[in-house]
């Protein structure tokens, strides 16, 4: 950055944690991630199987043959998924199977089911209806503005344009993330 040089490392295994072209290589790392039923949706480290079926039994048989699969492409290229960050959730608006779990396998774990996975920071639910999303939004944007009121109303007060600034910065990003749901 300007004169100054950062020194040499040498890197045996992976980047370091939050460098700028990790996402960038990762992406071309996996670029040719297995042919799979499931349609895939992949952001940096972060990727997303989703399909759609008639019923449970043809929805796990697809969901846990594609991790076969894919585990066997990761475990070649020395990739390592986590079972622990991995759910299965289902998406569906008939109230009757609210409650319904999916019996789906990685690497012979069973993956837990999340009603409410988070993908990306969106929390989504089995509606689709982004509830819980929203809720959560609102208690942030709360939490902000009584932190923009305490700026405006001490003794001290900020000026117009540091309010303006703080607010940019503190609402209206998290106001505008996923601001289509």
């Amino acid at each position: 950055m300007g004169d100054d040089i950062s020194s040499w490392r040498n890197q045996k295994n992976g980047l370091p944690q939050g460098s700028v072209s990790a996402p960038t290589l990762f992406s071309l790392y996996i670029n040719d991630l297995p042919c799979i039923l499931c349609r895939k949706f992949a952001y940096a480290d972060d990727i997303c199987f989703t399909t759609q079926a008639e019923t449970f039994a043809e929805l796990e048989c697809t969901l846990t043959a594609d991790l076969i699969r894919v585990t066997q492409y990761c475990h070649r290229w020395r990739l390592k998924s986590s079972t622990s960050k991995t759910v299965s959730s289902v998406f569906h608006l008939r109230n009757i199977w609210a409650n319904r779990q999916l019996n789906v396998s990685m690497s012979s774990d069973l993956l837990k089911h999340d009603p409410n996975p988070v993908y990306l920071g969106v929390t989504l639910d089995r509606t689709l209806s982004y509830k819980e999303h929203l809720s959560k939004t609102a208690a942030e944007l709360k939490s902000r503005n009584n932190l923009l009121s305490k700026l405006a109303g001490s003794s001290w007060g900020a000026n117009a344009k540091t309010l303006c600034t703080s607010a940019l910065a503190l609402c209206y990003s998290v106001t505008e993330y996923c601001c289509p749901a």
